[in-house]
């Protein structure tokens, strides 16, 4: 029985491709999930799946190898049309499955389970699922897994968008000011005219959330925009659309972000030395700036806390150093920010790794500290 199309199919589609994931090369991050999925679940088949107009297409797979295959034997499919964990303990028992050549021919499917690659809007875009060659079940852990690597999976997709819509708004402004001659400031006000837009939305947004968790994420979704408005700001509309120098730069980042801190957040205290910059580096080194001082606003000290941020920008022999530091309550036990659970650190993460830089921390009272170092060679 071939899957009936999704009931917002042209949305769900459209959705996927905003992504830009589609017929990418295997990557390690994708392949990595994939292989412990497998393994956590004892299953021989693991596959990112997401679901294409007329394909499936596998991100990343074990125990198939291949990439896509049609969609009319799907059982993913099935599975974007069903809320929540999708499990067929036994295909040949099942009226949608049990003459799916994929069942009744090689390689002889009997178990599926698949959790859902969701959007923050519901729309389904394939799923993290696992098969076997026999009837079976999940136990709790592997249930819980497979939905857990499945969040990870949107995240991570969630965070190249971010990045892709922050890199693809500077071109545009570029693009406008060398193609069309308009002049710097007023292709500048457009880009920032959206960007008040987008935050504007997603305050509206917040407020008529239905949950905490739901607005917490808004909330975050909204002050990130608020940190690449205010890094575009001070870099476009400072005058320069080639060389910055880097300390003033963050001075000025500084005082916007401060508009926004939380009552509980004392000062915002700066040093800086003086270096001329590119600035596409100003731009990326201002987006993980704005990061970590806005998580330090936002997990430094608790509720009835209170105290300071601290900024230090310093030249070295072969480049810069960038420190923000606190006296707040710390890091979590055996926190990685490359495994971080939080968007923000995953974004820093990714601009480090932009820059090809090296990100360090310190995560025991009384000081928690990030320092991106960076090296011309």
């Amino acid at each position: 029985m071939k899957a009936a199309l999704h009931a917002s199919e042209d949305q769900r589609l459209a959705a996927l491709r905003s992504y830009g994931i589609l017929d990418t090369p295997r990557e390690r991050e994708f392949d990595d999930v994939v292989k412990l999925v497998s393994e956590i679940c004892n299953a021989p088949i693991s596959v990112i799946n997401l679901i294409d107009d007329g394909r499936q297409w596998f991100k990343a797979e074990v125990g198939l190898g291949v990439r896509e295959t049609p969609i009319d034997s799907s059982l993913c499919a099935h599975a974007i049309l069903q809320p929540g964990l999708f499990i067929v303990p036994d295909t040949t028992l099942d009226d949608r499955f049990c003459d799916n050549p994929l069942v009744i021919g090689d390689p002889r499917l009997r178990f599926y389970a698949g959790a859902l690659l969701q959007t923050s809007d519901g729309l389904p875009l394939g799923t993290l699922c696992v098969l076997d060659f026999m009837p079976r079940q999940l136990d709790d852990t592997q249930k819980a897994l497979l939905q857990v690597m499945a969040g990870q999976v949107m995240k991570t997709l969630e965070l190249r968008r971010l990045i892709a819509v922050e890199r693809a708004g500077r071109l545009a402004a570029e693009l406008v000011v060398e193609e069309n001659k308009v002049p710097a400031r007023e292709g500048d006000h457009r880009v920032m005219n959206s960007l008040q837009l987008v935050q504007s939305v997603l305050s509206l947004q917040m407020r008529s959330a239905d949950s905490a968790d739901t607005r917490s994420h808004l909330e975050s979704a909204r002050n990130r925009v608020l940190a690449i408005a205010s890094v575009h700001k001070e870099l476009h509309l400072g005058g320069s659309l080639e060389d910055v120098e880097a300390g003033a730069f963050l001075r000025r980042i500084c005082d916007s972000l401060k508009l926004n801190a939380p009552a509980r957040i004392d000062a915002i205290h700066v040093t800086t030395d003086v270096l001329m910059m590119r600035s596409d580096l100003a731009s990326t080194m201002g987006l993980i700036f704005a990061e970590l001082v806005t998580n330090s606003f936002k997990y430094a000290y608790p509720e009835h806390g209170r105290g300071a941020v601290d900024v230090a920008f310093r030249r070295t022999a072969q480049g810069w150093t960038l420190t923000v530091s606190d006296a707040g309550q710390g890091l979590p036990p055996g926190f990685d920010p490359a495994r971080s659970h939080g968007v923000g650190m995953r974004v820093v993460s990714a601009l480090v790794r932009r820059l090809n830089a090296t990100l360090s921390f310190t995560g025991a009272p009384p000081t928690t500290s990030f320092t991106v170092a960076f090296g011309r060679g």
